[in-house]
């Protein structure tokens, strides 16, 4: 998993130890930790990558903006909305492609796509 903006990259991608995922639950964990965070009174959320030490927190600042620390290292801030964008932007972008594709009836695919329309409705493109 991969966060990038144009200042910085904070990946679970080549670490030691690795820090690979499950990553289809762990998209579940992100979109609904974040949609918690941003619907709620919640000041923060730690996501950690299903089966993985891979982390980044989450803590709302001023002006619906979001401190985000990776690891152990501060990544800056980040606007609430264009994280949203950027999240469903990157999960659509996996689920295009054909080696992503989860058999029909599958329980992971059920519950990623619980949880992107639960994150969609919750933050419809405007």
């Amino acid at each position: 998993m991969t966060f990038t903006t144009d200042e910085w990259t904070c990946t679970s991608k080549g670490r030691k130890p690795d820090q690979a995922m499950m990553i289809v639950l762990a998209m579940v964990g992100l979109l609904d930790g974040v949609r918690i965070l941003l619907t709620s009174s919640e000041t923060e959320h730690r996501f950690i990558g299903v089966d993985s030490s891979f982390s980044v927190w989450f803590r709302k600042s001023s002006q619906g903006k979001l401190s985000l620390t990776c690891g152990a290292t501060s990544l800056g801030q980040v606007e609430s909305k264009a994280l949203c964008q950027a999240l469903l932007s990157g999960v659509d972008e996996f689920l295009s492609r054909p080696e992503s594709a989860l058999p029909e009836g599958d329980a992971a695919r059920g519950d990623l796509t619980a949880a992107l329309n639960e994150f969609r409705q919750a933050f419809p493109k405007r």
